[in-house]
Formats: structure tokens, sequence, C-alpha cells
């Protein structure tokens, strides 16, 4: 069944641009991932532009036509963004200068057949396909575009699989045979490239057995620097994790509503927490240290320290019986982790699912991270105390965020009363 693109050439946006290249007599042409996204149904938010010259003037008049925000993505090379919101939504598109002397040229330098498709602004919005993309889009097959496209990118060699695990395709044999041949320049590219890729694969239903193929064609042992054997072994956890959270997710209770918001939560751009979990149980049982990951992937401090909390988690002292004394201590010592740490402990097996809900119920009702809002503010405590912003604040805040996640202070009479017990009678100098 054919894809008619001309219902989405002439929406608002696309109507204004078409105007827009006409009159400065430029040949322009939406490409990629759009119009892929257009044959499978999807809805369509980020818009690719190809232009035969100009490619800034166009970008720029645009903008102010359309009341959007312009800005440069690589101005060496001539690739901006201009973003529109309106409505609720938010609309990007880019534009870069075609590739070559015309986008028969262009489309064969790109990366997959299925996304080297292109639909004219200018006359008849018919489909341009030299290599088949569309073809392969409906049989659910990732080809590249030609002998060289691993060559000319090596981050293509990871992108194939990130897009056979977010789509739901398989790579074309051929392509997946050459991947091996290809892979000692992926070493050289930069950390924040193969994170980026690497962590939207997590992110997709099925990443253990992305994993496993991706260390089964050595791609994973050059990021990682690990032997095939040990990757397919480490990828089992990964299924786990998600077995895991699919399993908790799904009861309709405020655990799992809780236990959905928090596996959403980006500890940076791009970087999920169920994401991290699920790199974390992998290198944890592929035996790789958590720094050297961090390192390799350029992750920032706070996701760094949540997947190092994460791979440790099952090193940590835990009570036999669970309070809220032990339980407390449990998650002080993982901060900046939270709900997501007794669920990667029971998918790695070291806790039972019983005891993995008294956890997760301790943290929603009882426990105050670090930061969080406390009976008393500093302010207060620093005029019930008689002392200046300092130590003695600081240390008062950890004591009474302790009472209260333990159930020892519930209400502010109890703490002020607990901290004038602690704090007035130590005989320390207060200032």
């Amino acid at each position: 069944m054919e894809t008619s693109f001309a219902p989405f050439m002439e929406i608002r946006h696309l109507t204004t641009l078409r105007r827009a290249t006409a009159e400065l007599g430029l040949q322009s042409y939406v490409v990629g991932g759009c119009l892929r996204d257009l044959v499978l149904g999807r809805e369509v938010n980020d818009v690719d532009i190809a232009v035969a010259g100009g490619a800034e003037k166009v970008s720029r008049r645009f903008a102010r036509e359309c009341g959007g925000t312009f800005f440069w993505l690589d101005q060496e090379r001539g690739h901006s963004r201009v973003i529109i919101k309106g409505g609720g939504e938010t609309v990007t598109f880019d534009f870069a200068p075609l590739r070559g002397e015309d986008i028969l040229a262009d489309l064969a330098l790109r990366d997959f057949t299925i996304n080297s498709l292109a639909v004219p602004l200018q006359g008849e919005p018919g489909l341009i396909d030299p290599l088949g993309g569309a073809a392969d889009i409906r049989a659910k097959v990732v080809r590249r575009c030609s002998a060289s496209s691993f060559r000319d990118d090596p981050l293509r060699l990871v992108r194939a699989f990130r897009f056979a695990a977010t789509l739901g395709f398989h790579i074309e044999a051929e392509t997946l045979a050459a991947i091996p041949d290809h892979l000692p320049p992926l070493a050289n590219v930069a950390g924040e490239r193969i994170r980026d890729e690497l962590f939207r694969i997590l992110q997709a239903p099925g990443a253990g057995s992305s994993f496993r193929e991706m260390g089964s064609a050595g791609l994973l042992g050059v990021v990682f620097g690990l032997e095939p054997s040990r990757i397919l072994q480490a990828a089992e956890p990964i299924d786990m994790v998600g077995k895991v959270v699919d399993s908790f997710s799904r009861a309709a209770d405020e655990t799992a509503e809780k236990i959905g918001m928090r596996m959403g939560v980006e500890a940076q751009s791009g970087v999920t927490v169920l994401a991290l979990m699920k790199l974390a149980a992998f290198i944890d049982a592929a035996g790789i240290a958590p720094r050297v990951s961090a390192d390799r992937l350029k992750l920032g401090k706070a996701a760094g320290q949540i997947m190092e909390k994460l791979c440790r988690a099952g090193a940590l002292a835990l009570a036999e019986h669970q309070d809220n004394i032990s339980a407390y201590r449990f998650f002080n010592d993982s901060d900046p982790a939270g709900l997501e740490l007794p669920l990667q402990l029971l998918a790695r097996g070291h806790i039972t699912e019983s005891r993995c809900r008294d956890l997760a119920c301790y943290y929603l009702h009882s426990h105050i991270p670090r930061g969080g809002s406390l009976l008393l503010s500093g302010a207060e405590i620093m005029a019930l105390l008689s002392v200046p912003p300092g130590r003695i604040v600081g240390e008062a805040h950890e004591l009474l965020r302790e009472a209260q996640c333990t159930g020892e202070v519930r209400t502010d009479a109890e703490a002020r009363a607990f901290l004038r017990k602690k704090l007035l009678t130590t005989g320390e100098p207060m200032g």
C-alpha cells in the first residue's frame, strides 16, 4: 500500500516553507526520518529539510515567518534548526545543504535506505526513493545505502542496531555481515555520540537481545573492551530489569504510578533512570568498573553516580528484617539513586519481591531524599538554635531528616523539641 505525502506537505508550517523557498528561488526537499515515520503511520514532529544552496537564508526566513527560534547546529557545515512552539506542541525543523550535486547524490550518501527518502517542496509531492527505502521500511529491514556507509561514519555501526531496536526492524544480512570489518574506527568515535545511540537502545523493549546481537558482531567489545562471551552472558540481566519494571508498572496502584514516573526521569538529557538501570545491570554482570563505563560514555555527574550506586547496591548492608531505620540507612547510603534501587536488587536476585515492595513502600511514604522539604526550614533552624548559617545548621538539617524518615519526629513541635535536645545539650559552642 502506497503512502500519500500530499496531506503532510499541506500542513501549515510546510506551506509557509514551500512559499518561502519558491520566492527565494531555491529547490528544497523534505528528507529522511520524518518520511520514514510517515510510511510507518507515526506522528511526525521533527522534520529534516535539505536545501540546494542557501540553507541558512531559507532557515532564517522560515523562523521569522513562523515565529520560530533559529539556532546553529553546526555553523561550519551549514546545519541549523528552527523550533516552533504553539498549541501545546513543539515542532523542530532541521536545515542542511544538499550533499553532492543533486538530491540523488545526497540520498546515496545517507546511512540507511529507510532514511534515504525525499519529497520536493516545489512541484508535485512525489516520493524520491532511488534505493528502495520505502520497500525496506515495509519489510522492516535496516540496510546500508552503500559499501562506504560505515566507512563514512563509524557511528552508523551502532545506529544500525538502534534503528532495529526502536523500530522493531532487523538488520539485513549483508549489512550485518559487514559490521565486523568496520569496527576499529569506532574506538575513535566521541563517547557522547555512542552514548546517545546506546541509551536509545536501552530505552527500547528487548534491549537485552540488541546487546546480544551487538556483542556477537563485536561492537560492544570495542566500546567496553569485553570478549563476546562475557557480553552474551551479561545481556541477560538487562532483560530481567525490563521484566521487573514491567511487572511492577502494570499494577493499578500508587506504587506502579510512581515507579512509572521515576523510570522516565532523565538524569541527563536522553539518559533515563530505566536505561541507567539496564546499563548498570549489564556492566555489573560483565564485571566492568562503573567509572570506566561512565567515562567512556561521557555520563554527567548525576547519571554516573546513580549508575555506580545501582552497580554497588548488592553490596550494601540490608538488615534481615526491615524497619524504618534500616530502610533509611539503605537509601541514604545510595543517594542519589532512589526508588529504582529495590527494583534493581530484585532483578539481580538479591531480594525477594515482598522485600522489594516493602522498600518501595517505605521510600514512597517515609523517605525524604537529600534536599527534600523538612518540617523546619534552614531559617527556622537558625532561629531555633540562635546560630548563623554554617556547619551546625547542616548537621541539624541531617539529624531532622533522619528523625522524620524513621518516624521519630512527625510534627513541627516534635521537630523543635528534638533539635533542642540533640543540639542544645551537647556542650559545644553554637556559633
